[in-house]
This record gives structure tokens, C-alpha cells and sequence, in this order.
């Protein structure tokens, strides 16, 4: 049920972050976590657009 394949060779720094964060979100939502996984996810979100943002 869980993904532990490792993290995608070359990702570096903030690109570990990102991937990091997405499978939380979609280990919550997979296990029925949703309050959390929405939580997560609004993270997840405010990551990439502040990383956008620099």
C-alpha cells in the first residue's frame, strides 16, 4: 500500500521538498487521512508558489 521507492535519482533541494510533501498528500489521502491530506496538500501548495515566486 505504501510507496518506499526511493526518492527519483537528480532531484536536489527544493525538488526533494516538493516530492517529499506530494507523497504525504497521497499517503494521507490513500489511508483515509483527509483532513490531514487536504492539509498536506494546502502545504504543498504554499511551497511550490512561494518557490515560484523567487
Amino acid at each position: 500500500m505504501m510507496d518506499n521507492t526511493p526518492l527519483k535519482k537528480g532531484l536536489v533541494g527544493e525538488h526533494q521538498v516538493e516530492e517529499i510533501l506530494f507523497r504525504a498528500v497521497n499517503l494521507f489521502r490513500k489511508t483515509g487521512l483527509t483532513d490531514l491530506a487536504e492539509k498536506w496538500d494546502k502545504i504543498l501548495k504554499t511551497y511550490i508558489g512561494k518557490k515560484d515566486l523567487t
